[in-house]
């Protein structure tokens, strides 16, 4: 990953955030805010209740280059990040090029990685980020999200 773009990332994951809230306002939400740090994504009103989201936007799965597996982020850089660090009730993963939204309660993710022991990374991300993460087969846990193709 020598030629990384972080800018050309937060585009797209903006762009990702943008097609949640969308899906989302879809069923009866409102987006009330988005937000800039590590925390959450989006915060939404359903229903008179506010819920935190946290959104991640993969663009890799071209069949060519996907693996089935579903990233989920723990440390970046020698910090705690991603699943360790959001506040978010919902953990969403947006798969761009197949049409599809993974929507999960953040606490049921964090439970199914407890219960599980998914294969860690050890050095993915941009160049010297250390960046580690876990493993999820995705069609094999695909029961434990809700999945929804955005309009």
């Amino acid at each position: 990953m020598g030629n990384y773009n972080f800018n050309k990332d937060l585009v797209i994951g903006e762009q990702g955030e943008r097609t949640v809230a969308q899906d989302l306002e879809s069923i009866g939400a409102k987006l009330i805010t988005d937000n800039k740090n590590n925390s959450h994504d989006l915060i939404i009103e359903k229903d008179g209740t506010q819920l935190k989201y946290e959104i991640k936007t993969d663009i890799f799965c071209f069949p060519q280059f996907d693996t089935g597996n579903m990233f989920i982020e723990f440390e970046c850089r020698g910090k705690k990040s991603g699943i360790e660090v959001t506040t978010a009730d919902w953990f969403v993963m947006y798969y761009k090029y197949l049409k599809e939204i993974w929507y999960i309660k953040t606490e049921d993710l964090k439970q199914l990685i407890k219960d599980n022991d998914f294969f860690q990374t050890f050095d993915s991300g941009d160049k010297n980020s250390n960046t580690r993460g876990y493993l999820i087969p995705r069609e094999k846990y695909k029961k434990h999200f809700i999945v929804r193709k955005p309009k």
